[in-house]
Order: structure tokens, then sequence, then C-alpha cells
């Protein structure tokens, strides 16, 4: 079976090329080789910062699983001077990249030796040094490290590869004022002569690219989760901060151990933050990094928090650090299980109308990145780099299949299958396969299926519903489509879709199968509905548009119990736009009862609409109490351009403040887009405004943008400056590209993004590649495919932009946008002429065009498949996206 998996999906479905994953120059990745298998690491280091140079020695203890006279290292740039082997000289060479060792004497299977490699390196990967300069010298001291995927090889020789599992210790030498983080446990700490010397140990096996090390001044605080002993590592002055992201750790411990059937495997659990950290977190046995940007103050807890992050890295511990994927492919097992956790926290945390949001925040994402990048199967074996699969497929999609097959087997059988899986491969490494296995042995439910449509194929299921009721024959109709292309190797699914129908105030669950592409279901309903909640909590992993009349969406946005089912109406009256539309958005609107999800939908909505009637519905809700609402309603009166009372109010909020930072930013994001004649001069006010984040800052740069001002362009130029702070130069730097036409400065532009592709903040040069997507100069090509970049994202992120760049992707967007739009006509006229057909005088009209709706599970019902003539029909000609 293993063979089977692999072999059949080494290389990916033909895609049209400008939606290929597999760029032009990438191979097929497979597991290393493993001649040796490493049993214990030792690194010492010595750490300078003032040169920004490490001189140490890692030895590494290995044993023979075949005859071998030669061992090769992976080693990347490090200055080696000597090696011994078993305490004695050997000769080696050293590539740059690898270090071959000639062993004195062949070391047989079984038996094992000792290998010191003696160097110094200055790296430019793994081990990274920050601390006070002339732009930033308020910018504190600091070396750490982050390893994935293939890093680690930068600052320490290693067999560097997932399956190498280990245990390490590691002894670090630094400035006597720092303090040192590493994996395990702290077996000693001494200082002389101004030097401190910090020896951590850990002593259960973990992969070397979980291997840590963090050097600054910090302030700690301990706790424990039951035995499990606990440290918060922070900024100086940033207690009540870091406690506001961190103070739920033991709790959410408790709950991942109950979900897994296993105890929190490691000897204790550490958290630090760190500044410029290049990744939202990372989590190294027991001792996880995490990005100093997320700490926040009490205004802005009120609308963010950072449990997502935390939740995330710390379900690594089970998924990524205890179980380890045995290659990069299959990295999934990693991060799509942590951003599950994600989820499974706010459900058990703080409810399930939160976690059914986040969810949606996740689905988005991954059907994001399928619109504008690529569709790919989550298992995808040729990339130039193993980070280039570290994308939304890995993440998102990962977790919401998992979601989705809880959703097919339920809560049982499911935690039953995940405990397994566990306790079965605990401190191994896994496949795709492993975790199919486990769930069959412990569920009986063979997967071979599931697995081959969600994991080793690209895509997902586009399902157009259309409901219609038959009063004559007492019955509900249900028309099912899937309407995704097939030509592309995405399957048609086999899937459950959950109908929930009530009637005489009494809800009758049903679960639809489906199978092909085309299918006729009919539910015996003796009355009209007065709901037809299709997939009420939006489980399907997959696009959803309901067909259905205005009525039943009106219906369910008042009193569906699901506040998924109810913000899925409130986005399909937003289509209607008619009076009656208005009237029950704008009273969802100010209805403090109902889930803030919900609310900010209906705001979104009365945006979309813009007719005086909505416009008055937004601006009673203008001082909602919940910041979130409030934020999407400032977001829609966006819309409502050259509005003077608009204009007014969204200038005195911008004035006078709010308590949400998110609020204000937003309505300075709006103030731009409603053209007002003093929008430069409010919004450079506004871009002065320390917030969180830098979000008010950022929401001025974004309106400034959005004015279209020429005018503008020298304000915004001036942010992307050395000196600014990060997220305000990225958001400037969007800001140039949106500008430079309007302004007639593209020369300019393309030489301030041409120079920031050599920034050193990493997020300042990620933002250069969508910067040069939304000028859409080819000028700049030149310099994205000649500067050097050291990041594997930022190389894949380069070569992605210079597609885009040279197949027009501005003109390609708006041409897929029209056909997305004539599509769309197509499947209301069909719609309306079938009506036409089968209309009955009494029936309720339908709506033409509906959003992606619905969720849940249920029992069975009726069905019908449509003939053979019909499956075999045209497939829908929708776009792949909701």
């Amino acid at each position: 079976m293993l063979m089977r998996c692999c072999h059949r999906h080494s290389s990916e479905p033909a895609l049209p090329q400008s939606r290929a994953f597999g760029l032009p120059g990438a191979t097929e990745h497979y597991a290393a080789e493993r001649p040796v298998r490493a049993e214990h690491v030792r690194i010492e280091l010595e750490l300078d910062f003032e040169q920004g140079r490490v001189t140490g020695v890692c030895t590494t203890r290995v044993s023979a699983v075949r005859s071998l006279s030669t061992l090769t290292f992976d080693a990347v740039d490090l200055d080696v001077s000597r090696v011994l082997v078993d305490g004695r000289p050997a000769r080696f060479s050293n590539s740059g990249t690898h270090v071959r060792v000639d062993l004195p004497s062949p070391l047989e299977p079984g038996h094992a030796a000792e290998v010191a490699v003696h160097y110094a390196a200055r790296p430019r990967r793994g081990l990274y040094f920050w601390g006070p300069e002339a732009a930033y010298p308020d910018r504190p001291r600091q070396a750490w490290t982050q390893n994935q995927d293939t890093d680690a090889r930068c600052w320490f020789p290693c067999l560097d590869t997932p399956a190498q599992k280990a245990t390490s210790e590691l002894i670090a030498t630094f400035p006597e004022g720092l303090t040192a983080l590493s994996n395990g446990v702290l077996v000693s700490d001494n200082v002389q002569d101004g030097r401190r010397t910090q020896h951590y140990r850990m002593e259960q096996p973990h992969a070397p690219y979980l291997v840590t090390l963090a050097v600054g001044d910090f302030e700690e605080l301990t706790d424990t989760s039951g035995t499990v002993p606990l440290r918060y590592l922070f900024p100086r002055g940033r207690r009540e901060d870091a406690l506001r992201c961190v103070r739920r750790t033991p709790e959410m411990i408790r709950v991942f151990q109950e979900a897994t059937g296993e105890p929190f495997p490691w000897s204790g659990y550490a958290q630090v933050f760190l500044t410029e950290f290049i990744f939202g977190g990372m989590e190294n046995t027991t001792a996880t990094s995490l990005t100093d940007s997320v700490l926040h103050d009490a205004r802005a807890h009120a609308d963010y928090n950072a449990e997502p992050l935390i939740s995330h890295e710390l379900a690594h511990q089970w998924f990524g650090d205890l179980l380890t994927c045995r290659d990069w492919p299959h990295g999934w097992l990693n991060e799509g299980f942590a951003t599950w956790f994600e989820v499974l926290w706010k459900e058990r945390a703080d409810g399930q109308d939160e976690a059914d949001q986040h969810r949606l925040a996740d689905l988005d994402a991954y059907l994001g990145e399928v619109k504008e990048r690529y569709a790919r199967p989550i298992v995808s074996r040729r990339f130039h780099a193993p980070l280039d699969v570290f994308d939304r497929h890995l993440y998102e999609k990962g977790g919401l299949v998992l979601h989705e097959l809880r959703r097919r087997l339920g809560d049982a059988l499911f935690f039953q299958g995940l405990r397994h899986y566990v306790s079965r491969h605990r401190h191994g490494s896994v496949e795709t396969v492993d975790l199919s296995r486990a769930f069959e042995q412990a569920t009986g439910h063979n997967l071979d299926a599931f697995f081959d449509q969600y994991v080793f194929a690209p895509g997902h299921p586009e399902l157009k519903v259309e409901v219609r009721y038959e009063a004559e024959d007492r019955r509900l109709r249900l028309k099912v489509r899937q309407t995704q292309r097939t030509d592309s190797g995405t399957p048609l699914f086999r899937l459950p879709l959950d109908v929930l129908v009530t009637t005489d105030g009494q809800d009758t669950s049903h679960r639809l199968e489906v199978t092909d592409a085309e299918h006729f279901f009919h539910l015996p309903c003796p009355t009209a509905p007065t709901q037809v909640r299709v997939d009420p909590r939006r489980d399907v992993l997959g696009t959803l548009e309901v067909d259905k009349s205005v009525g039943l969406w009106l219906e369910e946005l008042r009193a569906a119990p699901e506040s998924r089912a109810r913000t899925e109406a409130a986005h399909a009256l937003g289509r209607d736009g008619g009076f009656r539309a208005v009237e029950a958005l704008g009273t969802a609107l100010t209805d403090t009862r109902l889930f803030w999800g919900t609310r900010a939908a209906s705001a979104r909505a009365l945006g979309r609409i813009r007719t005086p009637e909505a416009r008055a519905r937004l601006l009673l809700a203008l001082r909602a109490e919940h910041p979130r609402v409030r934020r999407a309603v400032v977001a829609a009166l966006g819309e409502f351009r050259r509005d003077a009372e608009v204009i007014a109010l969204l200038r005195a909020l911008l004035q006078s403040g709010d308590t949400s930072y998110f609020v204000e930013a937003e309505a300075a994001r709006s103030y731009g887009k409603l053209r007002a004649a003093d929008a430069l001069t409010v919004l450079e006010t506004a871009a002065t405004r320390a917030s969180f984040q830098d979000v008010i800052a950022v929401g001025a740069m974004d309106g400034l943008a959005e004015s279209q001002d020429p005018a503008a362009f020298p304000l915004v130029e001036a942010r992307t400056a050395y000196g600014q702070p990060a997220f305000l130069r990225r958001a400037a730097t969007q800001a140039v590209a949106k500008l430079a036409e309007v302004a007639g400065r593209q020369r300019e532009a393309v030489d301030l993004l041409t120079e920031l592709l050599r920034d050193s903040m990493f997020r300042v040069q990620m933002g250069v590649f969508e910067a040069a997507r939304t000028l859409g100069d080819r000028r700049i090509v030149s310099a994205l495919e000649s500067t050097p970049m050291s990041d594997a994202r930022a190389r894949r992120a380069a070569r992605e932009t210079v597609r885009s760049l040279r197949e027009g992707e501005p003109q390609a967007r708006e041409l897929a946008s029209l056909r997305e739009e004539v599509d769309a006509l197509k499947d209301v006229t069909r719609a309306l002429r079938e009506r036409l057909e089968v209309l009955s005088p009494a029936s309720p009209a339908p709506l033409p065009s509906s959003p992606k709706s619905a969720k849940k599970k249920a029992p069975k019902a009726r069905s019908k498949q449509a003939p053979a003539r019909k499956k075999a029909g045209k497939p829908g000609a929708s776009g792949r996206r909701r």
C-alpha cells in the first residue's frame, strides 16, 4: 500500500500551466536514504553577537544500518576545521552543502560510532542574530533558530531529515546578561569571565528541525498543567501582554490530552516570544518559539487574541514532534492536525459558533489559494524546496480534511481512531497511509477512497443545490449538481450532504448521499417548509451554492438554530437586495442576541446592496457594542462613495477614536474608499497613531491607496523607508503599487520594489511580490529573477510573480471575473427557465442566484439519481470558487 500511494501520486495531474503547483525546474522529492540511524546529537556552541558568528563542535552518535565506509552530513556554509571519529582524526571533504567523512574503518550493521565535527559559521539561515541599530535603536539583542524545513544544516552539521530522530543536548555560551532556552531540561548554568554557559538535555528522540536555541534578555513566568511544568519567556515589561496570549495553555493541554488519549509527551513546555521571528510560531520540542508581534494590550484584546497560534503550536507537541511526518510531502500530518486542533480548541473553549467561524476562515483561505494560485493534491512531491508545500493546502485544507473525516465517522469513532493513531505511532515517523490504516483498524471503515479524493487528488466538490417545494406531490425536490471541472485530476466526489427541513415548527433531518455529477432527491414534506437548511453548519469541504426562495432565506436569518445557517442567509439576502431583505438584514444587524459573525455578515450584505434603506440601517448600527460588528459596519459604509453624511460620521470617528484599534483601522480604509476631499489630510494624521501591530496606520495606508489620489503617492512611499515599523512598511509597499498608475509613477514604483527585494525584514520582502503583481509592470521581472534570496518562501513567491507578470495576471483576473459573471448569468437563466416550466401559481418565487451555504449531519432521504444521460451532460462552467 505504501508503494502504491507513493507511486500513484509521485507527480501531479496535468493542470493548465498558469495553475500548476510545480514550477519549471521543480523535481520530485522522496525521503532521504538512511544508511545510519542518528542516536544522539550534542551541540557545543559559542555565540559572537558582534560578528553574527558561531564556533563549536557537533558530536553525533550513529549506528549503522548497512556496512559503510563514509558518512555524509548536511552542512551548509559551515567552515569545518577538523573531524574526529571515536576521538581519532578522520579525513573529510566539504562541498559547502555536505561534509563527507571517511571512516577510519568500515562501520558494520548494528555498530555505533561518534563523529565530532569542529566548525565555525556566519549563518544566513537557521540561526539569526538581532540587535539595536541606528534605524531601530530599541530592537532587543537576541539570537534564535528556525529550522523548518531544512535549515538546521545551516548552523550545525546533521542528518537533516524528519525521520532521523535522536536525543540531543545543547551547550551554549553567550554574554552574561542574557539567558537561553533549548529543548528538554536545563542541567547546568554557569557564568565565567562575563560569559554565561547553559546546558540543556533532551532525553527523548526528536527530529533535527525541532532542535532549538533562543538567547535574549527575557522576563519569565512559570505555571503548571497537572504535573507538566510550564515556562513563559517574553520581553521585559510585557508581562500582562504575554499572559493575554498564553494564560489558557494549561487548559489547552488538558483538552488535547483528552482528545489524543496521550498525556503531554515531554518533560515540560516553554513558550518564548522573539523579535522579528520569521514565522508566526515554531513548535520546537518542549520549547515553542513565537513572534512577539502577537503580544497585545487590553484594548486590542477586545477583538483579537493569539490563541489560534498558541493552540496550533501546542498541538504540534503531539502532531509533528511525537508523531513526525516521514518526509515533507506528507507534512499535512503535522500542519493539518495542528490547524484542526485550533478549531477543536475554539469549540471546547469558546463554543460551536466560534469554532464554525474559525473554520469558515480556514475554508476561505484554502479556496482563495485555489482561485488565485493553484489546486494541488495535499501530498505533492514535485517542488523546488520543501517549504513550497507549506501553503493553504497543507494547513487549512489539511485541517478541513480532518473535519470532513470527523463529520463522516461521528465523534465516537473519529476520536477512537485518533487515539489509536497516536498510540500506534508515538515517537515514530508517519505517512498518510499510516493515518488511514490506523483509522481503519480502530473503526472498521476502509478510508482509501476518502484519502484518494481529498488528499491525493487536487480540488474539492463544487455543489449547486436547487430547492423546490412541489405542493401537488407534497414533497421537497432537491437537485444536487457537482460542477467542478474534472479534466485536471479533480474527481467526482462521494460525500454525504445534510439537510434539515422545518415544517410546523419541527426539524426533520436527512442525509443525502451524493455520488454522481447530478442527483434528484425527493423528500416527503406534507406541508410547505418554513426552512430548508442545506449543510446548516457549513461542514462540507468545498463550495456550496443554494438556490431557494427568498422566503426560506428570510426565515432562516430570523430563526435558524445554527449561526452559520443564519450567516449564509445573510449572504444570500445581500444578493437579493429587495426591501424585505434589507429589513431582515437590518433587524439581524442590531439584534444583540445573535452571534457576532451573523451580524457582521448582515452589515457586509447591506454594504453590497448600497440602497438608501441599507445605508440607514448601517448608520443605526454604527455604535454597535461588539467591536467586530462595528468594524463590519464601518467597512460596509465605505461602499457609499462621496456620501456627505457618511463622510462626516467616519471623519468624526477617526478624529475622536474608538475603543477598538481595528474599528479605527477600518474607518481609515473606508474613508479612502469614500473619496472624501480631505482624505489625504485625515489619513495622514491617522497614520501617526500608535496601535497594536500598527493596524491603524496600516488602515490609513490602505485608505490612501483606495483614494486613488495622485498626491497620496509620496505619502505612502515615505512609509516604506527602513526604520518604519515592519507592518506599516509592507502596507505602504502595497499602496505604492496601487497608486503608481494614477500618479504616473510606475518607473519609481519599479525601482522601489527592486530595492525592497533585498530588504532585511522578511515581511517587507514578501510584500514586494504581492505589490509587483498588483503593479503589473514587467520591468521588474529581471530583478525578480536576478536577486538572490535565501528564504525558500521568497524564492517560490518570486517565481510565481514572474509567471503571473509574463502571463498578464491583472488582465487575466479581469477576464476570469467577466467569465464568472457570464457563467452566473447562464445559471440564473437556466434556473428561471426550469422554474417557469414547473412553476405552480402558489409557489414562492426562488432567489435566482444564491450563495454558498449550509452544513451538518442527519438521517436519510429517499434519493433518485439523475438518468444516465443527465450524468453525461455538460459539467458546470463555474469557477473553482464559491
